[in-house]
């Protein structure tokens, strides 16, 4: 189960950031419009880049850092992850907690793209995305995608973003009924051992969170 949830990461966290950002004077476009367009998009470079992407970690990471950071808000996701405690955390503590989500996640999404890059390759060439509104408003949008075929084997996930600074954002991606962003705090949270905000800060940058393992068993435990 965590091969389907890391190729959705793969996949997803690929294809998404991939466009421009969206000009102010394209706020109206629907999210659903701007997930499709980029997901192509996305999809064709996947296939052009496979072998330079393949062993090279500088290559993946800079291709984090070019391609799919700027277009995340970890701002809104440091709040979340974060839980309850980042009602009572300083600036300072917000700032640092954030920076450490921001190179778990990248080297998350480094992970799962050299490690399943043949599958999403593959899914870039034979498979397909379907896409759904759920909910729009000025500021949030929840966009559910089915992808089909190949190596993605009939996978649902939804897909929350924020619009910011003319811009849509993803926050947040959820397959199996399980959230990212809810693995992150629950995994924070018990590397913490309950200490408080300080101690779930240097879970994060000590590189103590296993994200991967409770992915799996929060997603074995959804579908039981």
């Amino acid at each position: 189960m965590l091969r389907l949830a890391t190729l959705a990461l793969a996949t997803l966290l690929v294809a998404l950031p991939m466009a421009p950002p969206i000009a102010a004077a394209d706020e109206t476009e629907a999210a659903e419009a701007v997930v499709d367009r980029v997901v192509t998009q996305a999809l064709e470079a996947l296939i052009e880049q496979r072998e330079a992407l393949q062993d090279d970690d500088d290559a993946a990471r800079a291709f984090f850092e070019e391609h799919v950071r700027p277009w995340m808000d970890f701002e809104l996701m440091t709040r979340f992850a974060m839980g309850r405690e980042a009602r009572q955390a300083s600036e300072e503590q917000l700032s640092r907690f954030g920076a450490a989500l921001e190179r778990r996640v990248a080297n998350l999404y480094i992970q799962a793209l050299q490690g399943y890059l043949e599958d999403t390759v593959e899914f870039a060439r034979e498979g397909e995305v379907v896409l759904r509104t759920v909910s729009q408003d000025d500021r949030r949008a929840v966009i559910a995608a089915r992808l089909r075929g190949a190596a993605a084997d009939d996978l649902a996930l939804r897909i929350q973003l924020h619009y910011r600074e003319d811009t849509w954002r993803v926050f947040d991606i959820e397959t199996s009924g399980v959230s990212l962003l809810l693995v992150f705090r629950d995994a924070v949270r018990d590397a913490a051992g309950g200490e408080g905000v300080d101690a779930m800060i240097a879970a994060l940058e000590e590189g103590r969170v296993d994200v991967e393992d409770t992915w799996e068993a929060e997603t074995e435990a959804t579908d039981n």
